[in-house]
């Protein structure tokens, strides 16, 4: 009966180990997916202040315009859209 009883605690012991030791590798590949896309859209954003000036802006024929830029990031390719609303700033 004891037998029996240790047998099943290492089993579940072994299939803990066994989902932990699988989820840790997943959990690390997700983690770093999300660093590359966060890279990618820091770098957009700064390629999107670098190309928007007054001159651009008034070419715009209307208040809302999108940016599209192929980004690509330790070997991944990502697609950043940015969404802008173009405003008038008051006169002081």
């Amino acid at each position: 009966m004891v037998y029996t009883e240790i047998l099943y605690a290492m089993l579940v012991l072994m299939l803990l180990l066994t989902i932990i030791a699988t989820t840790i590798p997943a959990q690390r590949e997700i983690l770093n997916e999300s660093i590359r896309q966060e890279k990618a859209q820091i770098i957009a954003e700064n390629m999107f202040w670098e190309t928007v000036d007054a001159t651009y802006l008034q070419n715009l024929p209307d208040n809302k315009f999108i940016l599209t830029y192929y980004i690509d990031v330790d070997g991944h390719r990502y697609k950043v859209d940015i969404k802008a609303i173009k405003f008038d700033r008051p006169e002081n």
